[in-house]
């Protein structure tokens, strides 16, 4: 035998290679139902809360509204399950809320002030 070698080569393929893929059952991929995965009301808190920061310097209440509302929706969301999207959007409320209020403080200050030296009245005379 001319290209049988002592390895059981036959011309550089396997002679003893046998197919055992044909016996193997199918596996279904894993189930991830059970598996913290991102909720919806975890994004819908995160968005609220990117947003709540970015109109707080509309007079603060809009950054309050949606932070409050980014709130409820990242507890909610992180009452299902936790995971670093609702962590995210509880502290993006958070911190909308604490800088829309800082805003409302400021611009009542600020009109408060511009009253006080007349600028205010000055203002609403010309328009």
């Amino acid at each position: 035998m001319e290209g049988n070698n002592q390895n059981g080569q036959n011309n550089g393929q396997y002679s003893n290679y046998q197919d055992y893929t044909a016996n193997v059952p199918y596996q279904a991929p894993p189930d991830n139902k059970g598996s913290n995965g991102t909720n919806g009301l975890q994004v819908a808190g995160l968005v609220c809360g990117i947003l709540g920061i970015c109109t707080s310097c509309c007079y603060g209440l809009p950054g309050i509204i949606l932070g409050i509302a980014g709130l409820i929706c990242a507890i909610i969301g992180n009452n299902r399950g936790k995971t670093g999207v609702g962590i995210a959007g509880l502290v993006c409320s958070i911190i909308s809320i604490v800088v829309g209020i800082g805003a409302l403080i400021y611009y009542i200050w600020a009109i408060a002030y511009l009253n006080q030296i007349g600028y205010l009245d000055m203002i609403m005379q010309n328009m």
